[in-house]
């Protein structure tokens, strides 16, 4: 065996990964892709480059061959520490907020909860589910919430009812 070169890109170094675990284990091609449920075909394109395969496909077939993808720094250790609110932090359906919006815990949660979600809890159509626990409300001048509404126009009716 040879070992890897730095000049082999990522793309080819998983598909040389495939094939040698696929090779070791004595299997053709056909064999292989009905072991990790994949297509022959797609098997044969990835083990030339994994330029086309999405992240998920290509995580779950690397860990069928006792591979793992990781983050590494630029002296190749494993990057293992995170900020916790980029951990942690969600917003109510689950999902992380948005990568340009600074976020912090509610810390009083006694206090009526962050301004948005009193405006839904109360203005709007119905219960709006639990207070959050994190909130990026008004914390820059250019965000949505925080910001003031804008001034009426002569005769419009109010927007809150």
């Amino acid at each position: 065996m040879v070992a890897s070169e730095p000049t082999v890109p990522f793309d080819e170094q998983v598909g040389l990964a495939l094939r040698s675990y696929r090779r070791e284990h004595g299997l053709s091609q056909r064999a292989f892709a009905e072991k990790i449920d994949v297509a022959p075909a797609t098997l044969a394109r990835l083990e030339r480059s994994a330029l086309s395969c999405s992240l998920e496909t290509l995580v779950r077939l690397l860990a069928a061959t006792g591979h793992s993808l990781a983050v590494v720094d630029a002296d190749g250790q494993t990057v293992t520490t995170w900020d916790e609110t980029d951990l942690r932090a969600r917003d109510r359906s689950g999902r992380r907020f948005p990568a340009n919006r600074k976020v912090k815990p509610l810390r009083v949660q006694s206090a009526g909860g962050p301004q948005w979600w009193l405006y839904h809890e109360f203005f709007g159509t119905g219960e709006c589910g639990p207070q959050p626990r994190w909130t990026a409300e008004g914390l820059s001048s250019s965000a949505r919430f925080g910001r003031k509404p804008r001034p009426r126009a002569p005769g419009e009716e109010p927007r809150w009812r």
